[in-house]
């Protein structure tokens, strides 16, 4: 778990403590850190930076101590002052993600512990960033995406057919998925039925293409290319990020989420394969020319910080963080040496730009973290692991499976381990 401290730490070995709140003040506090903890769960933070962030906020504000601890579904907190205490539970019933308001959360942080923010400020400069519209607009949105995903179509080892294809096949998947959860719909259900509409149009196109224009396509490439804007990409690495850091029952929450969710592409994808019968078996390569395969990790980055909500001034950094991660893992590869190692080192990539980036920008390392990890998902290992399970051939389908798991955990370690070594020299900046 993590360790915290906090400026009441450096009060009582000063011998100047703080003064008492009263039961109200306090259970305002409490409301305050908590709605910060609440929006930062909701739009994809991982557990161990809304502790901190809840923690922080609690003792700026006046708390002498503040105990928290997150899942998940919700948060459960107490603020100390002298020997009164408040307790409170905060349910977390949505979830998606919005980096651009995460970072909003952290600034209020950073300006409350600086002395900025009264009570009633902060707490009414956190409902504003809970009413704030996503920095990009629908159709850009479906643009980028479509682009990050046909940028993979290449770093399979398509070509401009494979491109072309995905690029239709992903904007109409985003555009649908869009519509579907607007309606409210479950999110599994919704990720099946835009799997199995995404691959469907992409096989669909896949196989007219090369009758009107002298071009190949793989259908399996374009099949793994179209439903790549579902792989819950955030949940595969806070997962195994939280299991590192022995905060068990949150990793595996967001693990089981993550399978599910898997399991739902890869149920979309089989529905399309068993309706048109074709036999496309889900295999990729690696881009072999290293300034294409930089060029489309740069792309795929770049449009999934777009589908993040990334804010614009460090969008940039955060495709650069998945082009080099992805460069670090193509050398490896072509060098011969083991591809959880490439991984691994990859990992280590992203770790240590989003660490680098973050105390430059003087913002949270997920800005980086997560759109670099990108370009990594393990997604075709993933999908081809559970058509192998509804195909009874569970021999493949476990290897694939267990394959899969080792090169999120690879890329998850390397990340861990730049994050624990910075957090051993430098006390935390947020």
């Amino acid at each position: 778990m993590a360790t915290f401290f906090s400026a009441s730490d450096q009060e009582l070995e000063a011998g100047t403590a703080r003064p008492a709140l009263s039961r109200d003040a306090l259970r305002d506090v409490l409301t305050t850190a908590l709605r910060a903890g609440q929006l930062m769960l909701e739009n994809g933070a991982n557990t161990a930076r809304v502790e901190e962030t809840v923690h922080r906020m609690g003792t700026a504000l006046g708390a002498e101590w503040m105990d928290v601890y997150v899942t998940p579904q919700g948060i459960i907190a107490s603020a100390v002052s002298h020997h009164e205490h408040r307790t409170r539970i905060q349910r977390v019933t949505k979830s998606g993600v919005d980096l651009s308001r995460v970072a909003a959360v952290m600034d209020v942080s950073r300006r409350t512990e600086r002395g900025e923010l009264t009570i009633a400020a902060a707490l009414d400069a956190l409902d504003r960033i809970a009413r704030q519209p996503r920095l990009y607009g629908v159709w850009l949105t479906t643009l980028a995406v479509a682009l990050g995903c046909a940028g993979f179509a290449v770093l399979f080892g398509g070509g401009l057919g494979e491109f072309v294809v995905v690029l239709l096949a992903a904007a109409c998947g985003q555009a649908l998925r869009h519509s579907l959860l607007h309606r409210n719909l479950d999110r599994l259900m919704t990720t099946a039925f835009v799997a199995a509409s995404a691959s469907a149009l992409a096989l669909a196109f896949a196989t007219v293409l090369p009758l009107a224009v002298p071009i190949g396509v793989k259908p399996a490439v374009a099949i793994t290319g179209s439903v790549l804007l579902l792989v819950p990409g955030v949940l595969m690495v806070s997962s195994t990020a939280d299991m590192v850091r022995g905060d068990i029952t949150s990793g595996v929450a967001r693990a089981t989420a993550a399978l599910l969710a898997v399991m739902s592409i890869g149920a979309g994808i089989w529905a399309t394969l068993l309706i048109s019968r074709a036999p496309v078996a889900l295999e990729t390569t690696l881009q072999p020319n290293l300034l294409v395969a930089l060029l489309m990790a740069l792309l795929a980055a770049g449009g999934f910080g777009v589908l993040f909500d990334v804010p614009y001034q460090v969008l940039p950094f955060a495709a650069l963080t998945g082009m080099l991660a992805y460069g670090v893992r193509w050398l490896i590869a072509y060098a011969g040496g083991p591809v959880e190692v490439a991984f691994f080192f990859a990992g280590l990539t992203i770790g240590a730009m989003a660490e680098l980036l973050a105390r430059r920008l003087r913002t949270t390392s997920s800005l980086f973290a997560i759109p670099g990890y990108i370009p990594l998902v393990p997604g075709a290992i993933a999908f081809r692991a559970v058509l192998k399970f509804v195909e009874a051939d569970y021999t493949a389908g476990l290897a694939d499976a267990v394959r899969a798991v080792l090169l999120i955990v690879a890329i998850a370690v390397g990340m861990g381990t730049v994050s624990a070594l910075v957090r051993l020299r430098h006390k935390p900046l947020f």
